[in-house]
């Protein structure tokens, strides 16, 4: 298993209707990799234009890719794998 975090960052803005069916798809994306375990935590950035998640998966660009929110041309990741170091209750998700 290897570790990420993810810095989605909108690049592209759709109508009204279209953003929010793309924004429900990508929140239940989330919402079902939070519930699966392949997602610690995520989040959107307080500027807006995008957001953060910190995950395990053995294929991140796949991951990437089924996203609703990519499928839908709205966003990109950038993807850093890292090592990490455990730090107290934090040994339970790792």
């Amino acid at each position: 298993m290897k570790y990420y975090i993810l810095e989605g960052t909108v690049v592209k803005a759709l109508p009204e209707a279209e953003m929010q069916e793309a924004l429900a798809g990508h929140l239940a994306y989330l919402s079902a990799g939070v519930a699966d375990g392949t997602i610690l935590v995520s989040g959107p950035k307080i500027t807006g234009g995008g957001g953060f998640m910190v995950m395990k998966t053995d294929d991140v660009d796949a991951f990437c890719a089924n996203d609703p929110f990519v499928k839908a041309g709205v966003q990109e990741y950038s993807i850093k794998e890292f090592h990490p170091e455990f730090q107290g209750d934090s040994k339970t998700w790792f």
